[in-house]
């Protein structure tokens, strides 16, 4: 049976887009990615129908990664059809609880919790900041998070 994903930030153009890209590439380096659909959505509307900012497609690019989905906004359904959805700082997580439907069978939780450290873990917006270093800084936080979540929950079916 598939389980599903689910990434969520602010405008699903930054890291949400970048740690769906990074999820998906460690499920496929593991040889698991048929088993898990991975998506990512948007809190809020701001950014429907574009494609990431060219700092993050820039970033997965230099990693090897393309991506060419556009953005979102998380509704309902996605609450039943996933299994994890995952924010990306305490008030993305904070704001899923809030608007989660009672019928919600998805566990929410905060990315960082796996793998990065207690101050760590919140992957803040980089989009208001100059340059490509803090999209870089995202995709370090989220490769080691995406990679954790692979080999403690996925292929130890820990927390499954």
């Amino acid at each position: 049976m598939t389980k599903k994903i689910l990434m969520v930030c602010m405008g699903n153009i930054c890291r949400s887009p970048m740690a769906e890209a990074i999820m998906r590439k460690a499920l496929h380096r593991q040889g698991v990615d048929k088993e898990w659909l991975v998506d990512s959505a948007a809190l809020v509307g701001y950014h429907s129908g574009s494609l990431p900012e060219e700092r993050a497609l820039s970033v997965l690019q230099n990693h090897g990664i393309q991506y060419d989905k556009e953005a979102r906004v998380i509704n309902s359904n996605d609450f039943v059809e996933c299994d994890y959805i995952f924010g990306m700082d305490n008030d993305n997580v904070a704001e899923l609880k809030k608007i989660a439907p009672p019928n919600c069978k998805a566990r929410i939780m905060l990315l960082g919790d796996f793998g990065l450290a207690e101050s760590e873990k919140n992957i803040y917006d980089p989009y208001y900041f100059l340059g490509e270093a803090p999209f870089e800084e995202v995709y370090d936080k989220c490769l080691i998070a995406c990679k954790a979540f692979v080999n403690n929950v996925v292929l130890n079916k820990h927390c499954s």
